[in-house]
């Protein structure tokens, strides 16, 4: 695969990724049916296992999830009341709890933070102040991923459908966001004295240990 082709790639698998439910909105505006206005949420879920599931070694593992989710989705768009709107719990839920199984398992004891490796490499090496804090943001980041899945399930059953829709395809995004902003602000006041990271070098090294497994100490 040429440069070209997989920048195009990965250009189309993060829109799939971000935008999946709001495509899904479109196509059941559109009344398209359900089962085409499943199939972006579908594929969001597909890239959500594939990527979870990277550091497994069976291929036929992967595929075998992957397959299973992609069925899931389709089966709850069709046979629910909410559609493809209910079936976006799917990705949803598979997104943060992936994302808390890495951050929680990543404090486990003798391991070191999510937050401290990213840390790590954006500024080389780290003071035992500065360690310790981002060991506590990382246990910030497992709260906020458990008050999203909390939030999600109380409001699918107990409020309105369209609450818990503006809910998951909406505020998911700025809520990130706000903690991403509260955390840099709260940084910025707690330890003023050390340099800022620069963006590029925090996108840089969140890919970097992305790609690799949590290390842990002997």
């Amino acid at each position: 695969m040429s440069a070209l082709a997989s920048r195009i790639a990965g250009a189309l698998a993060v829109l799939l990724l971000v935008g999946g439910a709001p495509v899904a909105q479109l196509a059941l505006a559109m009344r398209l049916g359900p089962v085409i206005a499943a199939i972006p949420i579908a594929t969001q879920a597909v890239l959500i296992v594939w990527i979870a599931s990277s550091s497994l070694t069976q291929r036929a593992f992967r595929v075998g999830a992957c397959a299973m989710v992609a069925v899931l989705v389709l089966v709850l768009s069709r046979f629910t009341d909410g559609g493809p709107v209910v079936a976006s719990a799917v990705p949803h839920a598979m997104t943060y709890l992936t994302l808390l199984a890495v951050f929680a398992v990543s404090l486990q004891s003798g391991g070191e933070a999510i937050v401290t490796i990213l840390a790590r490499k954006a500024r080389g090496a780290l003071s035992g102040e500065i360690a310790r804090y981002t060991r506590r943001v990382t246990w910030a980041w497992c709260w906020f991923f458990v008050a999203q899945l909390i939030g999600s399930l109380v409001l699918l059953l107990f409020a309105s459908l369209d609450a818990w829709s503006l809910f998951v395809n909406l505020c998911n995004l700025p809520l990130i966001g706000a903690m991403l902003c509260a955390e840099y602000i709260y940084r910025q006041w707690r330890h003023a004295a050390h340099p800022p990271e620069r963006l590029a070098d925090m996108v840089r090294s969140f890919r970097q240990a992305w790609a690799m497994p949590v290390r842990h100490d002997r």
